[in-house]
């Protein structure tokens, strides 16, 4: 069985702000909306949604073929996820600059993101896949997107949507193409609302009957939501000092996938994918921490009743 990983590989510029976007916005002025903050700390860092998810998984020990795309400019990139398990077989390097995020975090861990795609928006070489096969469509150029799920559903690859940052620029078409077959939809509360918003009214019911929804809340944790419309509860990991949540999503993505390969039910591997953000939040940016099957699981049954 082979892991594919598609989306972004690019640039993070993390701005830290010290207070709460919330208290500078007024409601009655959002439709002139102008707005400058005063951030105290700017990093940058290798990051973006393929790079992030991949660079997890192999801490797990499961090997990743990535399917991305990089610029020239891209090589630091490349170096940090040369490792012995990540595989760019289906890497491009484009003429483009490589594809850069500029993310602003406040206090209460809200964001606002400006993104430049650059090299993401070149089309992607189609992976050789098999039946039986897992694959993750994390946000990037949506035509990339919704062609890697038509040739993941012809060739019966069981895939996990993850329209992210992607969510504002999928067409309806594409946001149908790419969640009609996903043996999971995933994105945090506000995504998943948007993907639902977005589907064709005639498709909603029939796409989100048979896919899982996995809705990500934040301190708040997150919630399994079956096609009969059972809910469940995932708690969080607690953490030894939380410095960025930037990541903490790839974080998740990869745990969650590492729990279902390794042959564990839905619940345990969201807390899986819970006790993985944990770890990411303890650092800046998206691919400086740390951690082992063996450290993650400890975290895990230090955390969660139900034991691995």
């Amino acid at each position: 069985m082979s892991i594919f990983v598609s989306g972004s590989l690019a640039y993070d510029i993390i701005l830290d702000y010290p207070g709460k976007f919330a208290d500078h916005i007024k409601r009655d002025k959002v439709h002139v909306l102008s707005l400058s903050f005063l951030v105290r700390e700017v990093k940058k860092s290798v990051g973006g949604t393929a790079g992030n998810i991949a660079y997890n998984l192999e801490m797990l020990g499961l090997p990743v073929q990535l399917v991305a795309c990089v610029g020239r400019d891209g090589g630091s990139i490349v170096e940090k996820l040369s490792r012995p398990r990540v595989k760019f077989n289906y890497l491009k390097i484009s003429q483009l600059p490589t594809a850069t995020a500029y993310i602003m975090t406040d206090s209460a861990d809200s964001q606002i993101a400006g993104f430049y795609p650059g090299a993401m928006m070149e089309p992607r070489k189609l992976p050789k896949v098999r039946a039986g096969d897992w694959a993750v469509i994390a946000a990037e150029n949506p035509a990339n997107m919704a062609r890697l799920a038509k040739h993941y559903q012809r060739n019966k690859v069981r895939y996990i949507f993850d329209p992210g940052q992607a969510i504002t620029a999928l067409s309806k078409a594409q946001m149908r193409d790419c969640a009609r077959a996903a043996a999971i939809v995933i994105g945090n509360d506000y995504e998943i609302s948007t993907v639902k918003t977005r589907l064709p009214k005639n498709a909603r019911p029939s796409i989100f009957w048979q896919s899982v929804v996995i809705k990500t809340m934040g301190v708040k944790g997150s919630e399994i939501i079956y096609p009969n419309g059972q809910n469940v509860k995932i708690g969080i990991a607690t953490v030894k000092k939380a410095v960025d949540p930037t990541g903490a999503g790839d974080a998740y993505r990869a745990g969650l996938l590492f729990g279902i390969v390794e042959g564990l039910d839905l619940k345990r591997s969201c807390r899986l994918g819970a006790t993985a953000a944990s770890f990411a939040v303890e650092k800046y940016g998206t691919q400086n921490h740390k951690f082992t099957f063996k450290s993650l699981l400890a975290r895990h049954n230090t955390n969660f009743a139900d034991k691995i």
